[in-house]
């Protein structure tokens, strides 16, 4: 159970792939690292559009693109030079590889909840060990069944580009890493053609994905339903609403226009309003 604690938090973006000389790598000389669980790390240095990448080796064989603000990174016992880099081992989300260590910082907020939610699975007088960290806000209340989405056709090395509304001219609320899961929709799309974009939430983080590169999960779908329905106590599952027709926010039409994803009548289109 813990282990799903580390899963939380278009265009696809191509990122480039750094490669190490084979024989370079061979001679990292590894440095001790007490192996500690207990803490929580997260991305530091990166801005929006930018990603951490997870290698298999340090260097080579890129596994994933780790988001500029992504946590729930835990650091293992192994670490090596390579030249003047100094790698480190780390897990995050279901995967295991090598980042660079100057990329990451101790994350306090996110080791309190781990804390916590330890706490949970260990005490003896909680019977229903899934409810460990659901908010107690959420108790109570009726709920719809939410489908959950997946990022499908991209390769290790890309991102799906989330956009936000508005804020520092970016217009990137995060990147998306191409084997995430656990994406719910909003109840807003933008619909031009057969190009759609949607509302979505991933992360704790709310923005805009073109919904080509995603694909309903029906087993992941089932389990969030049965958590919400066992946790809130409410009993009650109301259907899936269909998401509400709308205009793509100005902020993604330019932050689009700028990196010519899309032509620009169908720019025009997301950009009206639905009749």
């Amino acid at each position: 159970m813990f282990n799903k604690l580390l899963k939380f938090g278009i265009p696809a973006l191509f990122a480039g792939i750094m490669l190490m000389n084979a024989a370079q790598v061979a001679q990292a000389a590894p440095l001790t690292l007490p192996a500690d669980s207990s803490k929580i790390y997260r991305v530091q240095g990166l801005t929006p559009g930018n990603v951490l990448k997870m290698y298999a080796n340090p260097g080579s064989g890129i596994l994933v693109n780790l988001p500029h603000n992504a946590t729930w990174i835990v650091r293992r016992n192994n670490q090596a030079m390579v030249g003047n880099t100094l790698w480190e081992k780390v897990s995050w989300d279901t995967m295991t590889g090598w980042v660079e260590s100057r990329r990451l910082t101790y994350d306090p907020q996110a080791t309190a909840i781990a804390t916590a939610r330890r706490a949970c699975m260990t005490n003896p007088a909680v019977a229903d060990k899934m409810c460990c960290g659901y908010p107690e806000t959420a108790k109570g209340i009726p709920f719809r069944s939410v489908p959950i989405f997946s990022v499908s056709g991209l390769r290790p090395g890309q991102s799906l580009m989330m956009y936000k509304e508005e804020g520092d001219g970016s217009a990137i609320a995060v990147e998306i890493p191409h084997n995430a899961t656990w994406i719910t929709r909003m109840g807003k799309v933008a619909r031009a053609g057969n190009v759609a974009f949607e509302q979505v939430r991933w992360g704790g983080i709310n923005g805009w994905v073109n919904m080509a590169y995603l694909r309903e999960d029906p087993a992941k779908t089932r389990e969030g339903d049965e958590k919400r329905r066992r946790c809130s106590s409410s009993g009650t599952l109301l259907p899936a609403a269909d998401p509400e027709v709308v205009c793509l926010p100005a902020s993604v039409i330019r932050r689009l226009r700028e990196s010519g994803a899309l032509p620009e009548a169908v720019l025009q289109q997301l950009s009206q309003q639905p009749k």
